[in-house]
C-alpha cells in the first residue's frame, strides 16, 4: 500500500493527464455544436467526432491502469514499435495543436522497436509534446512546429522531439526534470510532467532522458533499449 505522498503524487500525475483528453473532448463538442448549427454535421462527420470522443474516453480509462503501474511495476515489459506509439499519440493530441496552429511533423527512416511499456512511453511522449505546446503558444511563435525523430541508434530506440519555442534558459535547463519544478505562471503548471516521464523512462524502463536547446528551439532525446528492427514494414513518414 503506497503511503500517502505517493497517493498524492498519483492523484496530481492522473489529473495532470486527465487535462489534455479534457480539453480535447471539450474542443469535439465545441465542434459539433457549431456544424450543427450551420447545418454543415454530417452523419459521416458525426460518427468520426463521436469514436474520436470514445477513444479519448478510453485512454484515460487506461491511464488508470498505467499510473497503478507507475507506482507498483506489475507487468512484464513487451517489445512495441516505437513508431505506431508515436503515430498513435500525435493523433491523440491532433485537435488541439490544430486548434493552435502547430504543426507536428514525425520522420522515421525504418521501424524502430524498444523494449518496455508501450502505454507509459505513450504517457512521455504526450508530456514532452505538451510541454512543446504550451512553451510555443506562450511565445506565441510564427509558424510554430514539432518535429519528431525515431531512429535506432546502436542497441538502443532513440526519439528526438524539436521545437522551434526558442529554447529553454539555460539557468533553469539542469532542474527541468526536478519534481515540482515549473517556469509557468502560477497555476499553469504543476512541475511533474517531465518529472515523471524521467522516472518512467530511468527507472521504470532502464533508458535515459534528456534535453538541450539547438537550432533554435529545445529538444528532448528519449533512449530505450533496442529489440531491434519490426517484422512488419511501418508506413512513413508521418505528418
Amino acid at each position: 500500500m503506497p503511503g500517502m505522498a505517493s497517493m498524492g503524487e498519483m492523484l496530481n500525475n492522473i489529473a495532470h493527464q486527465w487535462r489534455q483528453p479534457l480539453n480535447n473532448i471539450g474542443l469535439i463538442i465545441q465542434a459539433l455544436e457549431c456544424n450543427y448549427e450551420l447545418g454543415l454535421l454530417t452523419e459521416g462527420e458525426m460518427k468520426a467526432q463521436v469514436a474520436q470522443a470514445m477513444e479519448t474516453l478510453q485512454f484515460m480509462s487506461r491511464t488508470i491502469d498505467d499510473f497503478r503501474c507507475f507506482l507498483r511495476a506489475e507487468k512484464d515489459k513487451e517489445n512495441f514499435v516505437v513508431n505506431d506509439v508515436v503515430k498513435s499519440t500525435i493523433d491523440f493530441i491532433r485537435a488541439t495543436f490544430e486548434h493552435n496552429d502547430i504543426v507536428v511533423r514525425f520522420d522515421a527512416n525504418e521501424p524502430v522497436v524498444a523494449v518496455g511499456y508501450a502505454n507509459q512511453y505513450s504517457q512521455v511522449i504526450l508530456n514532452v509534446l505538451n510541454n512543446a505546446r504550451d512553451v510555443l503558444v506562450e511565445r506565441k511563435v510564427t509558424a510554430p512546429l514539432i518535429t519528431i525523430t525515431a531512429s535506432n541508434d546502436r542497441n538502443q530506440a532513440l526519439v528526438t522531439v524539436h521545437d522551434n519555442g526558442g529554447g529553454i534558459d539555460e539557468a533553469i535547463l539542469p532542474k527541468i526534470f526536478d519534481p515540482f519544478f515549473t517556469s509557468k505562471e502560477q497555476g499553469k503548471g504543476t512541475g511533474i510532467g517531465l518529472y515523471m516521464s524521467k522516472v518512467i523512462i530511468e527507472q521504470n524502463m532502464s533508458g535515459s532522458v534528456s534535453a538541450r536547446n539547438i537550432h533554435g528551439g529545445a529538444s528532448f532525446s528519449i533512449l530505450l533499449p533496442s529489440a531491434g528492427p519490426a517484422s512488419e514494414p511501418v508506413p512513413l513518414p508521418f505528418s
